[in-house]
């Protein structure tokens, strides 16, 4: 039979040539099936410990000849993130937005493995779905510690402005990446330098603690871009259910700052939308209480009026809605549906949702992910979430 390699794992196409190694596109003559073939010298780090999760590549096999070791890796459709960024350049918000899967695999790496991963655009692999993966995740070096935030701001740079003959030193690609954004890029400058300047933290708790920051900041920095370009996209409108006839719909914009305020839209019938001043809503919530404590009291003083309210909802029907409540609703399976598909099928089911944008291969519209995960039960009160290609 067929075992090794260039007899079972057929190379087809050379993806990357570097020091640490040659990625090719081949095929599984036995199993006949895609795969992925990292094959290294003898002498570079052996895979004698794998990391396993769902931001790496997971191995399928492993070996060695006279002068050469090689690792079978799963295919997933998609290319190497420095191929990616040849034909499509990315703005400074979808850089954040990919910088945040840096920042959590380095956070899955450090908890499964330990820290020092090689993080290079020949060593990621985008796939169509939008999700980064790691594809050599056994080599790793403890002097790469420490530089992980400056190895994030050069992919950055690199997805926004292409390939570069030369190292630029970070301060360099801070500002070029500041400028790049259309609006005033003090803030932008001031936030990524804060950012980089946490990199100096390199004991094991605060290296766990830094990522958590980084992370926590780039986030905010992506919803802060993404508040001010236009305002509030769709992909931050939480829906609810249709309508039925004498209810009005409500549009729920999410919080675009992770500490920020959350905004109402309220949308009426006519379609039209308006937004009230803090004041005045305060004012009106505080005259509906009065209405409501004064009705209150006025029905305390009708003992008639409970008998009539125990009449209309019997004890039975709650406890049929209280079981329903604490059994939850079955979340339908929307993933690979478009937007507007998805949107119905929860409808029907009685479930709100909302939506974020994500950068992918996938055609425009259609939803990448769900949570919760199809078949899982929830409350009507609960939200479902869902990724859509933009």
């Amino acid at each position: 039979m067929k075992r090794g390699l260039y007899e079972r794992y057929v190379p087809d196409t050379l993806l990357y040539a570097g020091d640490e190694g040659q990625l090719h596109r081949g095929h599984d003559s036995i199993l006949r099936r895609d795969i992925l073939l990292y094959i290294f010298p003898l002498a570079t780090a052996q895979p004698e410990k794998l990391m396993h999760g769902s931001s790496v590549l997971q191995v399928l096999d492993r070996g060695e000849t006279e002068k050469e070791g090689f690792v079978v890796l799963e295919y997933v459709p998609g290319l190497l993130l420095d191929q990616a960024s040849r034909t499509n350049r990315l703005s400074l918000k979808e850089a954040l937005g990919m910088a945040r899967q840096f920042v959590q695999i380095l956070q899955e790496a450090s908890r499964m493995k330990g820290r020092g991963l090689l993080l290079t655009k020949h060593n990621l692999w985008l796939t169509e779905a939008g999700e980064v993966k790691v594809v050599n995740s056994w080599d790793v070096r403890e002097e790469r510690v420490g530089r992980e935030i400056s190895d994030i701001f050069r992919l950055m740079h690199h997805l926004m402005f292409g390939e570069v003959d030369i190292e630029l030193p970070i301060t360099q690609m801070i500002e070029e990446m500041a400028l790049a954004y259309p609006g005033d890029p003090f803030i932008i400058r001031k936030s990524l330098r804060a950012i980089w300047r946490r990199e100096e933290k390199k004991g094991v708790e605060q290296y766990d603690r830094m990522l958590a920051q980084t992370l926590e900041d780039i986030t905010s920095l992506y919803h802060y871009i993404k508040k001010n370009q236009g305002g509030i996209r769709p992909s931050a409108i939480e829906t609810a259910p249709e309508a039925s006839d004498g209810e009005e719909a409500a549009y729920i914009p999410r919080s675009t700052r992770t500490r920020g305020k959350s905004v109402r839209n309220v949308k009426q019938k006519s379609g039209a939308r308006f937004n009230l001043p803090a004041k005045r809503v305060a004012v009106i919530a505080l005259v509906a209480i009065v209405c409501i404590t004064a009705f209150s009291f006025m029905q305390n003083d009708k003992p008639s009026s409970a008998k009539s309210v125990d009449a209309v909802s019997p004890q039975t029907q709650n406890e049929s809605v209280q079981e329903e409540n604490n059994r939850g609703v079955e979340v339908p399976d929307v993933e690979g549906l478009t937007l507007a598909e998805a949107g119905q099928q929860l409808n029907q089911a009685g479930l709100r949702y909302k939506y974020y944008l994500e950068s992918s291969l996938h055609k425009k519209g259609t939803v990448l992910k769900q949570n919760p995960a199809a078949g899982e039960k929830m409350s009507r009160v609960e939200v479902v979430e869902l990724w859509v290609s933009e």
